[in-house]
């Protein structure tokens, strides 16, 4: 079984694209946030698909192959971990019942 990353940029959310530790890192590598991220992802063994639609995004998306993060840098970005989900709350009844809610009540049956 392999990992992948749904949504590896988390669609933008808490400044991903604009972060300063990833802004750093990149330009160590003369690579954008966006690269950095994807790079980090890989370097961990996660499958990524990254979503675009601009025909430069999907070239950048592409070219994360031709350099690797030092462990310094992997560590780095894994202390930005939060620790929450970007998407919703795991945990909020409300939330877990609207997305899945057909299927609890089956399984309840």
């Amino acid at each position: 079984m392999t990992v992948e990353a749904w949504a590896p940029f988390a669609e933008g959310k808490d400044g991903i694209f604009t972060n300063p530790v990833l802004h750093e890192i990149g330009e160590k590598y003369s690579k954008s946030n966006g690269q950095v991220i994807l790079r980090w992802l890989l370097q961990r063994g996660i499958i990524v698909i990254p979503k675009s639609v601009h025909d430069t995004r999907q070239k950048e998306n592409i070219d994360v192959f031709d350099f690797e993060l030092s462990d310094d840098d992997m560590k780095k970005i894994a202390g930005l971990d939060k620790n929450v989900s970007q998407f919703f709350d795991h945990h909020d009844p409300t939330t877990i019942e609207q997305i899945f809610g057909s299927s609890l009540k089956k399984l309840r049956r």
